[in-house]
């Protein structure tokens, strides 16, 4: 199957093509701009990498993190979703978008590394709806010139190619760990806090609640929730509050304020700006998205 074929058939299956095919101009990427229904897509195996920029506006799907299990989330405008080759999650889009979408030869991506010499231990890790200019700018460009049909020259495919796949490289970089020195909460302490959390998200709870939870001090309660989890308690928190005030937005007609206050946030304004950060629009234009649907 060509890079191209990758595009339409696996990563963005059921989409249209939006102006000119991608061309074989390059020698380690495909690039098409794609306009894609809200589908249900299935989980699918990609054998290539891929980045994706987003549209003009903000698209919302749900997406199968666990087997059976999907999340909602949001990919705000201009933003980008980038992965690696291997398990692409079921997905079920509830808003149309055009997107232009790139796909990477794994080869040419192993080549880069390899010239490049980087330290470490070298892995690529997914990001979904994240910001970086210099990799948008270089996916438009390569667009530009897909649509000119590599008008420029192979020189400067070339060169654009290869800033494309290295940016990507960059942004999707994870730089290799030592194992951590401190073990993560047991399994039964860890349950218990993160209940805790769960059942409490609209107290004010303190370092010195759950850390009594756990069962340890407070420093060591830090050290290990954050390997256990990947999270401090405050941004595990955080999040839970703000799952909680998305899924007031969805299933009640309470005000704005009203759910701030009940899911833990001391104003409108408070809850307004983590929702902007989270999903990328604040809780009313999300509300009046979820309108239109």
């Amino acid at each position: 199957m060509s890079p191209t074929n990758r595009i339409s058939d696996a990563l963005l299956k059921g989409s249209r093509l939006i102006g000119q095919r991608s061309l074989d101009i390059w020698s380690g990427i495909a690039i098409e701009r794609r306009f894609v229904e809200a589908i249900e897509r299935e989980e699918e195996q990609l054998d290539v990498h891929y980045a994706i920029l987003w549209g003009d506006r903000p698209t919302i799907a749900e997406r199968e993190y666990r087997v059976g299990r999907f999340q909602r989330v949001v990919k705000p405008a201009h933003t980008l979703s980038l992965g690696c080759a291997g398990r692409l999650p079921a997905v079920r889009a509830l808003t149309s978008y055009e997107v232009t979408a790139c796909v990477i030869n794994t080869h040419a991506a192993q080549t880069i590394v390899d010239e490049m010499e980087w330290k470490g231990s070298f892995s690529l890790h997914e990001h979904l709806g994240v910001s970086d200019l210099p990799l948008s700018h270089l996916i438009t460009l390569v667009s530009l010139e897909a649509e000119n049909c590599g008008a420029s020259g192979k020189l400067y495919c070339d060169s654009l190619e290869q800033a494309l796949i290295n940016r990507f490289l960059v942004v999707s970089r994870i730089e290799g760990k030592a194992q951590p020195t401190v073990s993560g909460l047991p399994r039964p302490q860890l349950k218990r806090v993160l209940d805790k959390l769960a059942n409490e998200y609209d107290r004010d709870l303190s370092l010195s609640d759950l850390a009594q939870e756990s069962g340890y001090s407070r420093s060591h309660f830090l050290k290990m929730f954050d390997v256990a989890t990947g999270k401090t308690p405050f941004e595990y928190l955080r999040d839970v509050r703000l799952e909680a005030a998305r899924t007031a937005l969805i299933d009640t007609k309470d005000s704005i304020v009203s759910i701030a206050i009940r899911t833990g946030f001391c104003s409108h304004s408070h809850l307004t700006r983590q929702f902007v950060k989270r999903y990328g629009l604040s809780p009313s234009a999300y509300r009046r998205q979820l309108a239109k649907l």
